[in-house]
């Protein structure tokens, strides 16, 4: 696992490959559903390495496009952190919120994505408890069970916030392209979560709280007791969400602290001792741009690619908005860590780049397209996104090592921090969970004597500064909005474009309601 999530078609597990959405109900597919049905069974899942491999391909959609090999960065134009450059032109759609179900990228390969690795969940669950292989070693098999169920607990957590209430699998496709499993209706977002919390404490119960070796990366009791508590919180089941995450901060579920802000988001400090779950990448592994399982898919990071100023090998194709360096502007005592190494900007010391130039362009450090934007007075507005890329890559073409970052303990403290003050107002815990955060960032900690409301106001803040280009800021103001009496800092109105009762949800892909009419559409799409 660590570094390199295997790959399973060459193993002939193919069932486990399939996704339960339809991904546009072809001849090519239909024929390919055949195949694998053909292959499940007889000949596979009768051996400890059928399980294991099987639990592996579980993982390989966490890389695909729609998840967090690329696409995951269109949430950033959509919230506002990132502005569009030219090179970004076939992702124009999501700037303002201008797309709609026949959109392609983000809004389809999401669902896909995210129904793969649950179809692939279910067969684990289902043939790995009758496997007997005395090669199994002690509580192995309950591992990897635990493992399937965090990480269908983890897709299904992906598609609610997306897309609302989506249809419930519990058992894999069989293959009867006639059947009612194959068309279901939507189940709402209550029965959805009311999964996802089973199987993330189910899963918490049952995982190591950390691996060695070759096993690093792989999902931990910690995780699921994070991700169980991050569950909770969009539910606004504050008291349990305060309980959960409470759990982890008292080391009953592994030991975890802050490590240095910027080694979070680089290669050289990866599934350090602030990750609780990571995405792993690798480069120098196949090739092309295809979702496929195979021996030639690709492995690495595009994101760091894609966001990345360089010249050399770097896109450009969002760079930092005005608005969020703006943002950043009102706090200058983050110009020491967090901004620095969230927003590149001229002066800047990185990497080899000591420092970037005053005009990076014209000096041949970044892209032309990094300064597309003008000023008032028809200047250049020249910024690069630094966090989670590379600086001067010399990678091959989008295949960047850099593990994606999805829960730190930074934000187990501020979910813990806002859950506590929901319940029971700014109490001491809540304030060092947040302070903690604030002094690994070398600025001052909270003023005493905040009121319920200031204190959530200042967790507001603190998860912009913290999180920016993590790729969260559009859930959050979604599920602050609804909150009762929403403070202007938390409504969701402030993304550009935005419209409420219509943009707190991706829109359900046009191709999925063509091939299953028992889909209905999310509000005002």
């Amino acid at each position: 696992m660590n570094k390199k999530i295997y790959s399973f078609l060459g193993k002939c597990a193919a069932v486990a490959m399939i996704s339960l959405a339809p991904m546009g109900c072809g001849p090519s597919y239909l024929d390919e559903a055949n195949v694998f049905t053909n292959l499940s069974g007889d000949n596979f899942y009768q051996t400890a390495e059928h399980a294991q491999l099987a639990i592996d391909a579980t993982y390989t959609p966490l890389q695909y496009q729609g998840l967090y090999r690329r696409l995951r960065y269109l949430l950033g134009f959509m919230s506002g952190d990132l502005d569009i450059t030219s090179g970004g032109f076939q992702l124009a759609e999501y700037p303002g919120f201008n797309f709609n179900a026949t959109s392609a990228e983000l809004i389809p390969k999401a669902w896909e994505a995210c129904y793969t690795g649950i179809n692939r969940a279910n067969v684990v669950l289902e043939k790995v408890p009758a496997i007997s292989d005395a090669l199994f070693e002690a509580g192995k098999k309950e591992q990897i069970l635990a493992e399937a169920q965090f990480l269908r607990g983890f897709y299904y957590f992906q598609l609610v916030r997306m897309y609302g209430g989506v249809p419930i699998y519990e058992q894999p496709f069989d293959g009867d392209l006639d059947g009612a499993y194959f068309q279901p209706e939507r189940n709402s977002e209550a029965e959805v979560y009311a999964l996802i919390e089973q199987d993330f404490a189910a899963a918490a119960a049952t995982l190591p709280t950390s691996y060695t070796g070759a096993n690093i990366g792989r999902a931990t009791a910690g995780a699921a007791q994070a991700f169980l508590g991050k569950a909770q919180l969009y539910q606004q089941k504050y008291a349990e969400a305060s309980a959960t995450l409470k759990q982890i901060i008292d080391g009953s579920f592994g030991s975890f602290e802050l490590v240095a802000f910027q080694d979070n988001f680089t290669r050289g400090n990866e599934n350090n001792a602030e990750s609780l779950f990571e995405v792993q990448f690798v480069n120098n592994v196949g090739r092309g741009f295809t979702d496929r399982d195979g021996a030639q898919t690709a492995e690495g990071n595009w994101m760091s690619f894609a966001l990345n100023p360089s010249r050399i090998r770097g896109f450009a194709n969002g760079v930092p908005s005005v608005e969020v360096n703006d943002f950043f502007n009102q706090y200058p005592e983050e110009d020491t860590i967090r901004r620095k190494f969230t927003i590149a900007r001229p002066g800047d010391v990185w990497g080899d780049w000591n420092p970037i130039a005053e005009d990076p362009i014209a000096s041949g450090q970044w892209r032309d397209r990094t300064g597309e934007r003008l000023d008032a007075d028809g200047n250049p507005i020249i910024l690069g996104v630094r966090k989670g890329c590379e600086g001067q890559l010399f990678n091959r073409f989008v295949d960047s090592p850099v593990n994606v970052r999805v829960m730190r303990y930074a934000e187990v403290l501020l979910l813990f921090a806002e859950a506590e003050n929901e319940v029971n107002g700014p109490t001491a815990d809540a304030y060092e969970a947040i302070n903690e955060v604030r002094r690994r960032a070398a600025v001052s900690e909270l003023p005493s004597g905040l009121n319920q409301d200031e204190f959530f106001e200042r967790v507001v803040i603190e998860r912009r500064l913290e999180l920016t280009f993590e790729f969260q800021r559009w859930f959050d103001l979604v599920r602050w909005s609804r909150k009762s009496n929403v403070p202007a800092i938390a409504d969701p109105a402030q993304m550009p474009g935005f419209v409420v009762g219509k943009h707190e949800y991706l829109p359900i892909p046009s191709t999925e309601r063509i091939a299953n009419p028992n889909l209905i559409q999310n509000p005002n799409y």
